[in-house]
């Protein structure tokens, strides 16, 4: 693989985001259109969730970004918002308790209807708009941009899900490097600002194999070790569905170099999903 510099990843932009949301919402429709009987019961990395109520989740989270009133009743006129500690989490279980009850075929109908239309809502964003510092996602993130969550977040948390339910129901996950492949790369871009506020000096090479993988490094010094693992396997711990210490004991993670470096840099593996 082509080593490449981590602080060097392009930057998401609008049209491309589009691009990628598009795309993964048809990869997401396709999984789970092949899903039937026993799938929909399967528990998920989300502990909370089973399959089908991430499906529920993506048919809420889409209904949310087809129409102002609905993403209005989901947030600001949303009762659990005084119940929950975060937000997410109250927006979260409407959606969930608004949709119980219903098939899966209902709630794949529902996600074919509203997904586009969230998408071409989010492109119809004004530039202003997607620049303002509105949004608080707490650590390691911080304050970020409209356009952070609108363009990248949303894809990003239907890939993941997407990967979920692939886990769940022990099938394959369609990836390719076009487009599983940057995913993965703006991931990697987003780690980067986060492992350099909050780690020490240090440069290292981060491996990861398969389709959707690459080869980064990050820092500007001679890398002092190397760490190589799958890319399903980065993703499920980058995004808190596992700890370090359950990866490297499980054997999914091989260190070079100053192994003490590299368990430590596991630890701050931790980007939004």
């Amino acid at each position: 693989m082509t080593l490449q510099k981590a602080a060097e990843v392009p930057k998401l932009d609008h049209k491309e985001a589009g691009q990628l949301a598009t795309a993964e919402l048809d990869r997401f429709i396709s999984l789970v259109e092949s899903l039937d009987g026993e799938d929909w019961d399967q528990p998920t990395m989300c502990t909370k969730w089973n399959v089908r109520d991430m499906l529920a989740h993506q048919a809420g989270a889409y209904a949310s970004g087809a129409s102002f009133a609905e993403f209005r009743r989901q947030s600001m006129g949303n009762p659990y918002m005084k119940e929950e500690k975060m937000p997410i989490d109250a927006i979260n279980r409407r959606q969930l308790e608004d949709r119980e009850g219903r098939s899966p075929e209902v709630l794949l109908d529902e996600l074919r209807t509203v997904g586009p239309k969230a998408i071409a809502n989010r492109q119809k964003l004004p530039g202003i708009l997607r620049a303002l510092p509105l949004i608080d996602f707490g650590p390691p993130v911080g304050r970020a941009p409209v356009g952070y969550l609108t363009d990248n977040i949303y894809t990003r948390d239907t890939w993941s899900h997407r990967l979920d339910i692939c886990v769940a129901t022990n099938r394959d996950m369609v990836l390719s490097p076009e487009h599983d492949g940057r995913m993965t790369a703006l991931v990697i871009r987003d780690l980067e600002e986060t492992l350099r506020s909050q780690t020490s000096d240090g440069s290292f090479v981060l491996e990861l194999t398969g389709p959707a993988g690459g080869t980064w490094e990050f820092g500007d010094d001679t890398p002092s070790t190397t760490i190589t693992m799958d890319t399903i396997d980065f993703h499920i711990l980058a995004s808190a569905r596992t700890t370090a210490s359950a990866i490297i004991e499980q054997g999914k993670v091989y260190l070079s170099g100053d192994t003490d470096f590299g368990k430590t840099l596991l630890e701050h593996f931790l980007v939004l999903y």
